[in-house]
């Protein structure tokens, strides 16, 4: 098992390479998602803590609760791994100590989540995630913060998550990417045919999140759906050049 000293490989890293990063959302913080993603061919994955949504039933425990399987993952993981917090119970600077000492590569949390003492915090990068009910003005704000690494547009309310991509989505994010002064990244909530990973890049969207609750369940079928989600990101990569 290889050392926790290891180099942490961050989000500008993974944001600076020609093609966008895939990052692979685990449904449970387990060895056996974590090498499901890896193999599949992510380029980044995320753990997560204090989650209170019913599709994420395998997230709701604390840092403290599931450190070992974390450090477990952390530890043996060939690409970065971030740690996406939610709003369960209130993040403490005491708690966040714990976390922000680990290698992870970056933190995920809404904006409306994020503490400001996380947000001050030059230890670690942030990929700050938006939601369905913000303004256009609140969304410029948070992209122009200089300690603000990326957007993650997860706009798709609860009630569309089954949905199929549409035209008003791509609008949506287009919008987004435009007004945005920070790279912006897709977490894919909804159903995805071949040809929108096209237009999602024609869009200006700089990499995909992976939101285990749109797909089957189960450690094979996610692996499966990560190697599709590769295989269409790159091939929309190659039509564009």
């Amino acid at each position: 098992m290889e050392s926790l000293a290891t180099e942490v490989r961050g989000l500008s890293r993974l944001l600076d390479r020609a093609q966008g990063p895939l990052i692979a959302i685990l449904p449970h913080n387990t060895i056996e998602y974590a090498e499901a993603a890896e193999r599949g061919g992510a380029d980044a994955m995320v753990l997560g803590i204090d989650k209170t949504e019913s599709t994420f039933p395998g997230l709701f425990g604390s840092f403290d609760l599931q450190e070992d399987s974390i450090l477990g993952i952390v530890s043996t993981s060939t690409i970065p791994v971030g740690i996406s917090i939610g709003d369960s119970r209130p993040l403490t600077p005491e708690s966040w100590e714990r976390i922000v000492a680990k290698p992870f590569g970056f933190v995920n949390m809404y904006a409306h989540h994020m503490p400001p003492f996380v947000l001050a915090d030059e230890r670690i990068e942030k990929l700050v995630s938006i939601g369905a009910g913000y303004m256009v003005e609140q969304i410029r704000s948070l992209s122009e913060m200089p300690q603000v690494g990326a957007l993650e547009a997860a706009i798709v309310s609860p009630q569309g998550l089954t949905h199929v991509f549409s035209v008003l989505d791509l609008s949506t994010l287009r919008m987004i990417t435009k007004l945005s002064a920070k790279p912006v990244i897709l977490r894919a909530q909804k159903r995805l045919e071949q040809g929108d990973f096209r237009s999602i890049a024609d869009a200006g969207l700089r990499g995909l999140s992976v939101d285990p609750s749109a797909l089957e369940p189960g450690a094979e079928a996610y692996r499966d759906a990560i190697t599709t989600f590769r295989r269409r990101v790159t091939g929309s990569v190659q039509d564009i050049s």
